[in-house]
C-alpha cells in the first residue's frame, strides 16, 4: 500500500511538472509571438519611415532641377550678374548631384566661387561705400573676363544635360 501511494505521489509529481513544463512552453510560444509580431510592426514603420524620406529626397532633387533650369536659362541669357549666376548655379548643382558637378567641366565654377568667397555678400555688401566696392568689383570685371567663355560652355552643357533628364 505504501508503495502503491508513493507511486502516486511520484505520477502526481510527474504530471504537475509535465503540467508546469507545458505552461512555461505554451507562455514562451505566446512571448515569443508577442515579440515577432512587435518586430514586424516596428520593421513597417522603418520602412514607412525610408520611403517617406525617398519621396522627400525625389521632391527636393526635383525640385533643384527646376531651379538650375531657371538659373541656366537665366545666366544665359544674361539676366543676372554673371558671377552671381557662377556661384548660384555651383551651390545648387553640389546639392542638385555632387559627383556631377565635380566633374572636370564645371570647374570653372568652383574657380569663380573660390576667388569671390572673400567678397562680401547681402547686407555687408550694401553696408560698404563706393570706394570699398570698387576693388571687389574690380576682382570681378577680371574674372569675369577671364572665366565668361568657360562658364557659358560650362552652363551650356549643364542646360542641355538638365533639359534631357
Amino acid at each position: 500500500m505504501i508503495h502503491a501511494l508513493v507511486a502516486a505521489r511520484k505520477n502526481i509529481k510527474s504530471v504537475m511538472v509535465l503540467d508546469m513544463l507545458m505552461l512555461t512552453m505554451i507562455f514562451g510560444a505566446v512571448f515569443i509571438l508577442a515579440l515577432a509580431v512587435y518586430a514586424i510592426i516596428l520593421w513597417r514603420r522603418v520602412w514607412q519611415t525610408e520611403q517617406q524620406h525617398k519621396q522627400q529626397r525625389a521632391a527636393q532633387k526635383k525640385q533643384l532641377h527646376d531651379d538650375l533650369v531657371v538659373l541656366t536659362d537665366s545666366f544665359i541669357s544674361e539676366q543676372m550678374p554673371w558671377a552671381e549666376g557662377c556661384i548660384r548655379i555651383k551651390v545648387i548643382l553640389d546639392h542638385y548631384d555632387f559627383e556631377l558637378g565635380m566633374q572636370s567641366d564645371y570647374r570653372v565654377l568652383h574657380q569663380v566661387f573660390d576667388a569671390t568667397e572673400n567678397i562680401p555678400t547681402h547686407d555687408a555688401w550694401l553696408a560698404l561705400s563706393s570706394a570699398e566696392k570698387k576693388p571687389h568689383e574690380r576682382h570681378l570685371a577680371e574674372l569675369e573676363l577671364l572665366h565668361k567663355q568657360a562658364s557659358v560652355q560650362a552652363v551650356q552643357q549643364l542646360q542641355s544635360i538638365l533639359k534631357a533628364s
